[in-house]
């Protein structure tokens, strides 16, 4: 018979476990924001921010500028205060309202941003996160859990909050288009876990501005046939500071035909919509 040790081990391991999927659950029901990035370009220019909440009960959002980097996969990185920044900060330039604000089940607000240059702001591309935060002293928890091993050694009661961060862009008296490119394509076949293949991509950028789009991957299995839409990763942006973006692309496909070609492109969004940085074609083999 397992020892109680073993069992208080498999306990933690099933508490943790758990711990992870509430995580994730609680990030999609608490809060949805539109759109996912703003840019602001002219001295008075105000956009808005649509929040939802999504929930069955009210939710108290807290709203504060944070700088923020991010890793060449994606993932923002907060930076802490009194640490260098590596790129100019939008927030001294940028007034938001309201700071706290309460949101009804299922119901929207809007959240007003207006780009207000401060002292003698120079030609450039500027940069700073808005950080949505639930409240928790105000707000009920969008998931509340007391968890128990068989021994009752382990006791957690996990509530479950969540904040976003989304990225503003002011870009001032500038007109320098970034230089963004496909800097390698790397296929990696389907397996016991994935039910399709996938596409390993690395974007590069120059310049002082950052590129904004997606990846879509189109696939022509001969000459004759139709082209067809396989795999597509929208909001994909490129900052200067970080200067590339490792994406992997899931595929509809499991496999392809040999002499297949997969069309792969980075394709301007918003203010770039129509824009193509750059394309290039793999033949399968």
């Amino acid at each position: 018979m397992p020892s109680p040790s073993f069992l208080s081990t498999l306990a933690r391991t099933f508490i943790a476990s758990l711990f992870l999927m509430l995580v994730a659950g609680s990030a999609r029901a608490d809060m949805l924001i539109s759109p996912t990035r703003m840019l602001l370009q002219q001295p008075g220019e105000t956009a808005n921010f649509i929040l939802r909440n999504p929930s069955n009960g009210p939710r108290t959002y807290r709203l504060e500028w944070i700088e923020q980097t991010q890793t060449r996969d994606g993932v923002g990185e907060r930076i802490p205060g009194g640490a260098p920044v590596p790129h100019p900060q939008a927030s001294p330039h940028l007034v938001f309202t309201p700071r706290q604000i309460t949101v009804g089940a299922n119901t929207n607000q809007t959240v007003r941003v207006s780009f207000r240059p401060e002292g003698d702001m120079k030609p450039g591309e500027y940069r700073s996160h808005l950080l949505f935060r639930v409240v928790p002293e105000i707000s009920e928890p969008i998931s509340s859990s007391k968890l128990t091993d068989a021994n009752k050694s382990v006791n957690l009661t996990l509530d479950m909050q969540m904040s976003i961060a989304v990225p503003v862009v002011v870009r001032y008296q500038m007109e320098t288009l970034p230089e963004a490119h496909i800097a390698e394509l790397k296929p990696i076949p389907s397996n016991a876990n994935n039910q399709g293949a996938r596409l390993a991509v690395l974007l590069k950028q120059n310049g002082p501005t950052s590129a904004f789009g997606r990846v879509t991957v189109d696939l022509q299995t001969s000459p004759n046939s139709p082209v067809e839409r396989i795999g597509m990763l929208e909001n994909i942006s490129i900052f200067p500071d970080v200067k590339e973006r490792y994406l992997i692309v899931g595929l509809r496909d499991a496999t392809f035909p040999q002499g297949a070609m997969l069309r792969v492109a980075y394709e301007g969004m918003d203010e770039y919509r129509g824009k193509i940085w750059d394309e290039k074609v793999l033949q399968i083999r």
